[in-house]
């Protein structure tokens, strides 16, 4: 993500979004204030676990100015969600050590609860200012689900996924539809499998598989995959080659991907899909934070 003027700033450089086949939409976006343009901000997510985030917001030296750590979690109903912002600490600092230059990165003084979030509700928190430059920071939460998500837009969209390993059906179908620049799923003890319509940059995916209409196939580690949806997996073409890359070790934490239905016990490990602008809500940079934001 190239760095540009905040007066040219789009949305989708000040937020970040995830589909789940559950079900859930969340949506992270950064409020900056009354900006003059002399300081240049870009934001991104990075992931931190399997269920927690390190935000972070870049300046034009491409220098990290401020972080905080966002873990994500679901009521054992499935109806309502807590997100707990905290502060950024050694395991922070020990994986980027470049992030500000050697120094300690700004960060929150302490932990904070956002309100307990349904669908459809967002809240608030105030994160930093910088004086003299028009800048005071925050960032929202916004959950959704089912049919009070947005239509999401992208490279991919995965409509009730089935995926066929070596010919044996082996998982699905997803629940819902889920749609955006980069797409991945998740098998238990497989690990996820993540897609792009491109090679990105700085990531291990190698150009293994083609779309054609409804249909994906793909080959991994000496296997075949094909994968049927109900809907075109491209949303701007019939057909076209697919880059794949697959993390075996990959592995979710917490309970937010999970398909929990209310009045039913929360279960073990499930099959997801999933969507998003960026690669950096699954996948953890492949090297320092130093580089340019993506």
């Amino acid at each position: 993500m190239a760095l540009v003027a905040i007066s040219g700033m789009c949305l989708a450089q000040l937020s970040s979004t995830v589909t789940l086949s559950n079900g859930i939409e969340v949506q992270v976006s950064a409020n900056l204030g009354q900006p003059t343009g002399q300081e240049k901000l870009t934001v991104e997510m990075v992931r931190a676990s399997g269920n927690s985030f390190y935000r972070t917001f870049w300046d034009q030296n491409n220098l990290v100015v401020f972080a905080y750590e966002l873990a994500i979690n679901r009521s054992s109903d499935g109806n309502e969600f807590r997100f707990v912002a905290k502060p950024v600490g050694t395991e922070f600092a020990a994986r980027f050590p470049q992030a500000d230059a050697g120094k300690p990165v700004p960060s929150l003084s302490s932990e904070h609860d956002f309100r307990p979030l349904h669908s459809g509700d967002h809240d608030e928190i105030g994160l930093f200012e910088i004086p003299g430059m028009g800048l005071t920071v925050n960032d929202s939460i916004r959950v959704a689900l089912d049919e009070q998500r947005s239509a999401s837009t992208g490279a991919f969209q995965l409509s009730g996924l089935k995926v066929s390993i070596n010919g044996t059906p082996s998982a699905g179908p997803a629940r819902v539809t889920v749609s955006g620049r980069y797409a991945m799923f998740y098998i238990p003890g497989r690990g996820a499998y993540f897609f792009s319509t491109d090679a990105p940059a700085g990531r291990a995916f190698v150009k293994a598989g083609s779309v054609d209409g409804n249909r994906m196939q793909f080959n991994a580690e000496n296997d075949s995959y094909e994968c049927a949806a109900n809907q075109l997996i491209l949303v701007d073409s019939q057909s076209g080659e697919v880059w794949v890359y697959h993390d075996p070790s990959y592995s979710p934490t917490g309970n937010w991907t999970r398909d929990i239905r209310p009045g039913e016990p929360e279960p073990g490990e499930d099959f997801f899909t999933s969507a998003s602008d960026s690669l950096n809500w699954w996948l953890a940079e492949a090297s320092d934070l130093a580089q340019k934001p993506r």
